[in-house]
């Protein structure tokens, strides 16, 4: 998978005219509290003894904890891609080693598969395309953390070298055998499966451990938003990572142990960008789109200080120090009319064979990038590219070279980004 990486930078502001729907308990509040997680559409709250998990539909945790049990604690936990009902989960055991289990039942019984000589697990990922791998890493002050791999939906693991670590703090899986890895004070990057590697240092800090890293893959149903975003935090701030230039750049003077991201769709098409973050002054920061000149304290309404935050498509979750785990809806979509395009597209006919006349208008004068692409993602014609008057325009397109099938047509001008999607048929 190529690795394209999207960053608009701006002062990092903290302002006070964004709101998010209050942070409501939904429960986990009895017990401490490692952090949570989110794998598929479940949540995943881990403590000292196990864990526990939420299903969002009927509101209820499934308690999969052993109380007064020492060596049970956890720390990831991840679905399986392959098996029904199969939960892997990371952790460490009473001798301070990394544990991972496999369970065929959802976590109500587990079996152990490994045991890491490099301290606990941190984090887990797997891969997003039906891929049975799994990758977990682990952390230690004292000897070497390891950098794990199982092609078998987690029930054996193999060691991966040569990524150049000590100790890892998070891993994340982009797609067959392109992995991200972070740890000491930078990022490493592979795209055959820890075979060879990329050191993303770069400008990043010496002497500044990473706390945290955060990867925002490409959403499938939104094949045109084709980047993936790259945020790491140390002591100095939150970076973003810009591999046109192959810069890391500071958007929040803030260091963090936690960071989250979600796109959020509010009509065909049209879709903006929500990034949270709990500090380590035990704060949570939220900005809207990409810009990250707007950040908002958001910490009001929680009870405790803010260790961990997870965001989908279903909200926003906090877990706090001391026990408990809140949800909001995140930012308010009320607020949100002024803010939608007023940049116009469209397509006739449509289907169409063999060509089509693209319109748009543009509320102002100025560039205008008008691109098909299939539903994969891949760009398959630039329709127009060029300074355009404000006003409406149109643009013949005749595709002589592809196939029968959708296609989306998408143009950015002014900020701004819509789309259609059109069908040809041969």
């Amino acid at each position: 998978m190529l690795l394209i990486l999207l960053l608009l930078l701006a002062s990092p502001i903290i302002a006070d005219e964004l709101s998010i729907y209050p942070w409501e308990l939904i429960g986990a509040e009895d017990d401490l509290l490692n952090g949570i997680c989110m794998s598929g559409n479940s949540l995943y709250a881990t403590t000292e003894e196990g864990f526990y998990s939420y299903n969002s539909q009927t509101g209820l945790w499934d308690d999969h904890t052993h109380p007064g049990w020492i060596g049970k604690a956890k720390y990831a936990v991840v679905e399986g891609q392959i098996y029904d009902d199969r939960l892997v989960t990371g952790g460490v055991n009473a001798w301070f080693k990394g544990t991972l289990f496999y369970s065929d039942d959802m976590g109500d019984t587990e079996t152990l598969v490994h045991e890491s000589e490099g301290g606990r697990v941190t984090d887990m990922a797997y891969s997003l395309w039906d891929d049975p791998a799994i990758y977990a890493c682990t952390w230690s002050d004292i000897v070497d953390g390891e950098l794990l791999h199982s092609g078998d939906d987690g029930q054996s693991w193999s060691l991966i070298t040569g990524h150049g670590h000590h100790a890892m703090t998070s891993v994340a899986v982009l797609g067959h055998d392109e992995v991200l890895l972070s740890g000491d004070n930078y990022v490493t990057h592979t795209t055959d499966g820890g075979q060879t590697w990329d050191n993303l240092k770069h400008n990043l800090p010496d002497d500044q451990g990473i706390y945290c890293m955060h990867v925002q893959e490409p959403i499938s149903a939104l094949p045109f938003v084709n980047y993936v975003s790259l945020m790491v935090s140390n002591d100095t701030g939150l970076y973003k990572f810009d591999s046109n230039g192959e810069q890391w750049e500071l958007i929040l003077p803030y260091s963090c142990k936690s960071i989250a991201q979600r796109f959020i769709q509010i009509d065909t098409f049209i879709y903006w960008t929500e990034t949270y973050v709990v500090t380590w002054d035990d704060r949570v920061l939220f900005c809207k789109d990409m810009d990250f000149n707007n950040w908002q304290d958001v910490t009001e309404g929680l009870p405790a200080d803010p260790i961990d935050i997870e965001a989908s498509w279903g909200g926003v979750f906090v877990a706090l120090q001391g026990g408990g785990v809140y949800q909001s809806g995140g930012w308010d979509v009320v607020d949100v009319a002024p803010l939608l395009p007023e940049t116009t597209l469209s397509a006739f006919p449509n289907p169409f064979n063999p060509s089509t006349t693209i319109s748009f208008e543009i509320a102002q004068s100025g560039h205008a990038l008008v691109q098909a692409f299939d539903l994969q993602g891949t760009l398959v014609a630039t329709i127009a590219d060029s300074y355009y008057e404000k006003g409406e325009h149109t643009k013949s397109w005749q595709p002589q070279q592809l196939s029968s099938g959708n296609y989306m047509v998408v143009l950015k001008s002014g900020g701004q980004t819509v789309s259609e999607m059109i069908s040809l048929v041969k």
